[in-house]
């Protein structure tokens, strides 16, 4: 049986995917991507150039694997609890960086997908315009009190 071969591009994308999961935007390193691909850091800038340029694709996955109608909620527990947990974690620690990232990968559309990601969070018992425009820095209190 032949044996997938794993390219470092798709090493340092799965690593990224997992360390930003984790640790957000500001909490992640290129050195902890690289560690965890098994690379060295003039790889991940060879392959995507930048933190910020492999951040914004995991936002992208994040937001096509939320507003997918294909996503089974039920089958798929563990990655609607690390797509909210990223979610949620990006708005309170990173907003600014976040909401651009949306507008910069969905210029086009921005009110279509906000308006989507609304919905998402409503069912979540928080709209993300409340989110996205808090200035006060409480959205995980404010996620906290819905759900109480």
């Amino acid at each position: 049986m032949a044996r997938a071969v794993v390219t470092a591009d798709i090493r340092i994308y799965d690593a990224a995917y997992a360390v930003f999961m984790l640790y957000g935007y500001h909490g992640t390193t290129l050195q902890q991507i690289a560690s965890k691909a098994g690379v060295n850091k003039s790889a991940i800038h060879y392959y995507y150039r930048s933190k910020e340029k492999l951040y914004k694709i995991v936002v992208r996955l994040m937001t096509e694997l939320i507003l997918s109608t294909t996503f089974n909620f039920s089958s798929d527990r563990e990655r609607i609890a690390e797509a909210t947990w990223f979610l949620y974690t990006e708005l309170y620690n990173n907003q600014i960086l976040f909401e651009l990232t949306l507008k910069e990968l969905y210029s086009e559309d921005w009110e279509r997908k906000e308006k989507e990601l609304n919905i998402w969070l409503v069912s979540s018992k928080i709209p993300i315009s409340d989110a996205l425009q808090s200035s006060d820095g409480n959205l995980l209190n404010q996620y906290y009190d819905h759900k109480k």
